[in-house]
């Protein structure tokens, strides 16, 4: 791994969120990775190496509340997911703006990531995305025992552990970090319903429609996570960009899955990590 240094960003909400620039010799251009639910910037180091090598400036950041941009217990801290939009993403975008003002920017969203895209009002910086296994989390994507699960994390489990503990205690069920008490409730919120956070956000307050450039979006099959009709519904809210679909079978990258969080695997440096390279060429 070559270099990289961190550093904090001040937000409006006077908070700040702990980055990580990966610094190129020779920067082409940015990217900026956009973290799932509860997931460590770290996860994405490995992928922002390989970028880095290309030639690839990259930024990784932790949402507020989360890694190291946790300075306090949550019980003592709270945020919501709109305020991860609003601030936090835009905060990082307008100060990697400042830090390269000539080179194109570039952006990978992944899950909760490229959904809060759409809700950051300064994404019209964005020259080229990646959305990776970015869905709607309404419970009718899933099937069988899957929307079971799905309707009973955000009707019971979201809500009563999230009042018990006044944070929701992720790790208890899986690896994801722990999420600040509205953060989970607002996320619980929009995925009952149909229109996800459509149905709760007014019209100023969405910015998809800005975004006019190119948007690669992947999805693979049997994502628990992200079925493929969840991240066609997702990928299509972006009514403006020149979208391009990528449905990945785990057969064609000779494995038995892919998953949710495998795109960002070392495995897949040869082949997947390869085709980000050529979506940010094109």
């Amino acid at each position: 791994m070559k270099t990289c240094k961190q550093f904090n960003i001040k937000t409006p909400l006077n908070y700040s969120l702990v980055a990580t620039e990966f610094l190129a010799d020779k920067t082409e251009s940015v990217v900026v990775i956009l973290s799932a639910t509860g997931v460590l910037q770290n996860y994405y180091y490995k992928l922002a190496s390989f970028l880095q090598q290309h030639n690839y400036t990259v930024y990784t950041f932790d949402y507020s509340g989360i890694g190291k941009s946790k300075t306090v217990p949550l019980t003592k801290f709270d945020t919501t997911l709109s305020n991860w939009a609003t601030n936090d993403i835009e905060s990082v975008f307008k100060h990697i703006k400042k830090l390269h003002p000539t080179k194109k920017i570039n952006c990978i969203g992944h899950s909760l990531g490229g959904q809060l895209l759409g809700l950051v009002p300064s994404n019209k910086l964005i020259h080229h995305t990646i959305l990776v296994a970015s869905q709607s989390n309404h419970y009718s994507f899933w099937k069988g025992f899957n929307k079971v699960k799905v309707y009973f994390n955000w009707f019971i489990i979201f809500p009563f552990f999230t009042s018990m503990f006044k944070y929701l205690p992720s790790k208890l069920f899986i690896k994801m970090e722990n999420l600040p008490k509205s953060v989970a409730k607002e996320f619980s919120k929009w995925s009952k319903q149909k229109e996800y956070y459509f149905s709760k956000k007014i019209l100023t307050e969405k910015y998809h429609h800005q975004i006019t450039k190119k948007i690669t979006a992947y999805s693979c099959t049997n994502d628990k996570f992200a079925p493929k009709k969840a991240v066609d519904w997702l990928t299509n809210t972006y009514t403006n960009a020149i979208t391009t679909r990528k449905h990945l079978l785990p057969k064609d990258y000779k494995v038995q899955e892919i998953g949710h969080f495998g795109f960002f695997r070392k495995q897949f440096k040869d082949s997947i990590w390869k085709e980000f390279l050529q979506d940010l060429q094109n």
